[in-house]
């Protein structure tokens, strides 16, 4: 079995099928979230022609003359996937990846699970938590079977009557409409008091476009003024819905509603099988963003985390120092994993 950490697996990744990969796995994809402390990395696991892949942000800190490292997965989704993997295969592979860890001096490391990929299962390594649920339209049905057995019949009506209103939908593949965008999605942050790990910069924007080709801006205008727009990304079998802002003086005509509908119409014309929406802002089953989005299907699915200590003693060290240096944090960051970044 042969064990490395590198810094391009794009080319392994092509070699997985459609069903085994997603765009979060991408090296492009998680590059975005790199900073000045941060690097994107992946482990990459191989035994004869079963593969794991496991990328994730590699951090590099100063504790007492040591260099120890930490990690956690990019925004969004992560965790490992399997090229023709068995489970005693998966097994050895993720205690190998932890061992190897162990002895290049990480201490922690944070996973953000992929729902649709279920890639928690089997994963004993680490602490599992079940976080909340999410919702996926299944777009292998044909259309008129989609918006008759997916949607909801009250939300086909708000669709319905977000069109006679007159509201348009635009698929925006040259991102024409990105200060629009930016301007709704800060907006909408600002309005949900979202932390800061929810606001981007302007260049994190730029080379998303200019590295993930299969992405677009969804836009909806009304009066021929943006009143909703998304971005959308989709790899293979999967896509998803990932930044969205709307405009508060328009949210009477339904337009996040209208958009979600013809998104998921262009996402099915390139072939995408599954449309991911993601949960809500909390693990609630009554959290309003999560029943806006179960009104487009019926079909949910587990999102976990997970939690890695691979030095215990010197993690709660780390720990102790911190909380030590800076009891005004303590309460605000008590059950992250990786407080002492903070």
């Amino acid at each position: 079995m042969i064990i490395k950490i590198v810094e391009h697996w794009d080319e392994v990744l092509d070699t997985f099928l459609q069903a085994e990969r997603d765009i979060y796995f991408r090296e492009e994809y998680v590059r975005l979230y790199e900073s000045e402390s941060e690097k994107a990395v992946c482990c990459i696991v191989n035994d004869g022609d079963q593969t794991m892949l496991f990328p994730f942000l590699s951090r590099t800190f100063d504790y007492q003359d040591q260099s120890l490292h930490d990690f956690e997965t990019a925004y969004g989704y992560g965790g490992p996937i399997w090229s023709n993997a068995d489970n005693q295969f998966k097994a050895v592979a993720l205690q190998g990846m932890v061992e190897e860890l162990k002895k290049q001096n990480y201490i922690a490391g944070f996973v953000r699970f992929h729902p649709l990929l279920a890639n928690y299962e089997g994963f004993s390594v680490c602490r599992l938590i079940e976080d909340r649920k999410t919702v996926a339209i299944n777009l292998s049905l044909d259309e008129n079977d989609i918006w008759m057995h997916e949607i909801h019949t009250k939300n086909r009506n708000v669709i319905k009557k977000g069109e006679k209103s007159g509201l348009t939908f635009v698929v925006d593949n040259d991102y024409k409409y990105l200060p629009e965008f930016i301007r709704l999605y800060d907006a909408t942050m600002d309005k949900l008091d979202a932390a800061d790990f929810y606001y981007f910069k302007q260049q994190y924007y730029e080379e998303l476009v200019k590295s993930l080709p299969n992405s677009f801006l969804g836009v909806v205008l009304y009066e021929g003024k943006v009143v909703s727009a998304a971005i959308f990304m989709y790899e293979g079998e999967y896509g998803h819905y990932h930044l969205s802002g709307s405009d508060v003086t328009a949210l009477k005509l339904s337009p996040n509603n209208f958009m979600l509908w013809h998104a998921a119409l262009e996402l099915k014309r390139r072939d995408v099988k599954v449309f991911h929406l993601g949960g809500g802002t909390t693990s609630a089953e009554d959290d309003s963003l999560f029943c806006f989005k179960s009104r487009f299907s019926k079909h949910t699915y587990q999102f976990c985390l997970g939690k890695l200590i691979f030095n215990e003693q010197l993690y709660q060290n780390i720990c102790s120092d911190w909380e030590a240096k800076n009891p005004d944090k303590v309460e605000h960051y008590k059950h992250f994993l990786l407080k002492y970044k903070y």
